[in-house]
């Protein structure tokens, strides 16, 4: 919506909206491993001063958790879907949508669907937890008759092209799909007005309204994007993974997530893909499907034989997946993807010894604008190489010693918007190192798992049970994929979701 405050007429306007809305409310019927320090775990020291002052400011930045994830997803058109994206131009399907799982949410009179009313229990409390005087419902679920009633009353009073910027057609309106809610302060101050926002319970839900799975869905500055003025008293319920997702890396509305796939023809289109080189060479990729598994693997390249391993990474920030090569000859080769599908010939960004180092890649610092790569040689001095320009690596920074044996693999474990390195132990156990956004170090490593010794490989996977869920996918050493969902610093949930993967090689 718009940014100034509205005027007493359209002040009004809201508040008959709310009236109107109530009047027509229809009465329907409603493992994880426990983190202890590690005793005798690699040490890392500082990078510089200039690092270590980045880390102060990773948490205020959209940094990414990792460069894998393509800027924007398919979006939802699933009307049972809580992802599911409704707005001018994409209406429910059918338009007539009707949830079955109504519930009276916190006795208001006011109906939701029952995980979204389950959530807004805990936003509430948390706003009152915070001091901010608290919030009340003002209005939820409206039927499509509800909605059509509600529309018709706008265009008579202020004509339909006001009507639109305040209130949705029937068969568009989020309300529809009992995911929506709108709220305002206990008190009643503010009650549909743009001033809740400015208001002590307003700024609170747009700080933290992803913890419990809402979106303000009509944020301010973004009229030209959703085709709404500003609410900031409208919530939309899309769920944790999701609405986290969105604030991590920074969309602020839901038609910028779900953009529709720029790169939909490319051979990689998907953070939740998975990506192999068989014993004959054949690159494949596995599509990631809505069952949360992989579909029948596609054939987007050959004479891949020859690798130690190879990571899938937006190495030059395009848009576009690429493929990042580390030879056993010790080269290391980048394979831009382009739009329409293949790849470029090798561009060499690496010489030397490099079959000698264990790497991980990924967006280490947020200082840079590329993914980058930290490494160790057998050694065990751990370095980071920063991708300054997007093709070749130019320096190395020391960042820690002792590592020598591990596994390394770039992930955010703890969801706070930068990277950790999770690293397997000789003796299987796994551990979580904090990184600080900055190209370094935010604390000691905490044990988040034992067993891992029979895992060949852990590959970052971005939705493969959904949008904005993260995971570790696991290649066992008889053969097996093992999914294992990542939350806030714990496990959220392990599955199988493949077999007879023996002699293939994941791209990381």
């Amino acid at each position: 919506m718009r940014g100034q405050n509205h005027s007493g007429s359209m002040r009004n306007a809201r508040r008959r909206l709310a009236a109107c809305a109530a009047l027509f409310s229809l009465a329907v019927a409603g493992g994880v491993v426990t983190a202890a320090p590690a005793t005798a775990a690699p040490s890392t020291t500082a990078v510089t001063a200039q690092s270590n002052a980045r880390a102060a400011v990773v948490v205020q930045s959209a940094v990414p958790t990792t460069a894998n994830p393509l800027p924007s997803v398919d979006p939802v058109g699933d009307p049972a879907n809580y992802s599911v994206l409704v707005n001018k131009s994409r209406p429910l399907n059918p338009v007539s949508y009707a949830p079955g799982d109504l519930v009276n949410a916190r006795g208001s009179g006011q109906y939701l669907r029952a995980e979204a009313a389950a959530w807004l229990n805990g936003l509430f409390q948390g706003a009152a937890d915070a001091g901010t005087g608290g919030l009340a419902v003002v209005s939820g679920y409206r039927s499509y008759a509800q909605q059509q009633q509600v529309y018709s009353y706008y265009v008579s009073i202020y004509g339909q092209a006001q009507a639109d910027l305040i209130s949705a057609r029937p068969g568009h309106s989020e309300h529809q799909t009992g995911l929506a809610v709108d709220v305002g302060n206990a008190n009643g101050s503010c009650g549909l007005s743009t001033c809740f926002g400015d208001t002590p319970a307003g700024i609170w839900v747009a700080a933290n309204a992803h913890k419990y799975g809402f979106i303000v869905r009509y944020p301010n500055g973004y009229t030209n994007v959703t085709g709404y003025s500003y609410e900031p008293w409208h919530l939309r319920y899309v769920g944790v993974d999701l609405a986290t997702d969105m604030k991590r890396r920074g969309f602020p509305t839901l038609e910028q997530y779900f953009a529709g796939n720029p790169t939909a023809y490319a051979s990689i289109t998907s953070g939740a893909d998975l990506v192999a080189a068989d014993s004959s060479g054949r690159l494949l990729r596995y599509p990631a499907h809505g069952g949360g598994g992989y579909g029948i693997p596609t054939v987007i390249g050959s004479n891949w034989q020859g690798l130690k391993q190879a990571f899938v990474v937006d190495w030059d920030a395009d848009g576009v997946y690429d493929i990042l090569a580390q030879w056993d000859n010790g080269t290391l080769g980048l394979f831009k993807g382009w739009p329409g599908g293949a790849f470029s010939t090798q561009i060499v960004v690496g010489t030397g010894d490099w079959d000698q180092m264990t790497i991980t890649v990924g967006k280490w610092s947020a200082a840079q604008g590329y993914p980058g790569i930290v490494g160790y040689f057998p050694d065990g001095g751990l370095r980071y190489y920063p991708n300054t320009s997007g093709r070749a690596l130019t320096y190395r920074v020391d960042i820690g010693s002792g590592w020598a044996g591990m596994g390394l693999t770039m992930a955010d474990w703890n969801a706070d918007g930068a990277n950790d390195i999770l690293a397997t132990t000789t003796s299987g156990h796994l551990l979580s190192y904090p990184g600080n956004g900055g190209g370094g170090f935010a604390g000691l490593p905490t044990t988040v798992g034992s067993g891992w010794g029979t895992m060949k490989a852990l590959v970052p996977s971005f939705g493969l049970s959904g949008p904005g869920t993260r995971s570790i996918t696991a290649q066992t050493v008889d053969g097996y994929l093992v999914d294992y969902r990542l939350g806030t610093g714990a496990w959220g949930g392990q599955r199988q979701v493949g077999n007879g993967w023996n002699g293939m090689k994941l791209f990381k």
